[in-house]
């Protein structure tokens, strides 16, 4: 999702993005059923509480 609401940061010098990806409603597909969004968050957790870290991570877009 890009939006206009968010700003860009500027993070040491470099312009950073804030990605929003709905994850409320899945797309329900022939070959996989599911939440879309959930396919595409790593399964990782905090070291200490084991609590997932779903709702925030890191990624690298791209234009093709």
């Amino acid at each position: 999702m890009v939006t206009k609401r968010i700003r860009t940061l500027q993070v040491n010098g470099q312009e950073v993005d804030t990605i929003g990806i709905p994850i409320h409603w899945g797309y329900e597909g022939l070959t996989k059923k599911g939440f879309i969004a959930n396919t595409l968050t790593p399964f990782v957790g905090d070291a200490n509480t084991q609590t997932p870290e779903f709702k925030a991570f890191l990624v690298n877009v791209e234009k093709v």
